[in-house]
């Protein structure tokens, strides 16, 4: 795990050094590394926050000690991430780290088989919603496309006004691309019970697919495959 964490970005990508880091946390006998710590001061913010994340858990002295020597907003930012992270309860927790959000991600059917280093710059362009029973998510005019939503815990209803048009439940695709035709106008999301909401704007999640062969061909793949399947 150290030599991947300290190999060069050269031949390596940012996706597998998330994953050594995510990994080292359930491994006991994984002593904290200057690897590791190293990465706490990583510019990309998913390998700070999951380095932040297991030192916490191996080593809460260690980790204070650490932030200190960290920019006020970068520490506001992990303290926030990593505080209601439970080790043990992983994806089941309701509470998402940045790899989580892309282990999530990839084990949707829409995205199944495509590389985790693409997921990883989709994940960049994720706004996750935490939402309490019967709270909403109202779109406004700059929506008016409709953003891609992803239903990671819990279950929302999305209406146009007062019409109810689909109920989307934990682990469901919603927005261009996913839907049969041209989705339906969505003015608001309202959870039935307390909820996160992965949602991505528009424009961001076609400049990625702009980037990303890869992710284009994959979903595609899978989206033609489940509709395949529906009509069977």
């Amino acid at each position: 795990m150290n030599y991947i964490l300290n190999r060069d970005f050269n031949y390596n990508n940012r996706w597998t050094k998330v994953c050594a880091v995510y990994a080292s946390a359930f491994v006991s006998n994984f002593r904290i590394s200057r690897g590791l710590i190293s990465q706490m001061f990583n510019r990309d913010k998913f390998l700070q926050e999951a380095s932040a994340w297991v030192i916490y858990n191996k080593d809460k002295e260690a980790y204070h000690s650490i932030t200190e020597r960290l920019p006020h907003k970068d520490r506001k930012f992990l303290d926030s991430s990593i505080q209601n992270n439970q080790l043990l309860d992983g994806l089941d927790d309701g509470f998402f780290l940045g790899v989580e959000m892309i282990l999530f991600i990839k084990q949707l059917p829409a995205f199944k088989n495509i590389p985790g280093n693409s997921i990883c710059d989709l994940a960049d362009k994720i706004l996750p919603i935490d939402l309490k029973a019967r709270e909403r998510i109202v779109f406004t005019k700059s929506d008016e496309n409709g953003p891609i939503l992803i239903v990671a815990a819990g279950e929302i209803v999305l209406k146009n006004g007062n019409e109810e048009l689909v109920t989307l439940r934990k682990g469901s695709v919603y927005g261009d691309l996913f839907q049969e035709g041209i989705p339906p106008k969505v003015t608001e999301a309202v959870a039935s019970e307390r909820s996160v909401v992965f949602q991505i704007n528009l424009y961001d999640f076609y400049f990625v697919l702009a980037n990303h062969y890869d992710l284009v061909q994959g979903l595609i793949k899978n989206i033609a495959e489940k509709k395949a399947e529906v009509k069977a």
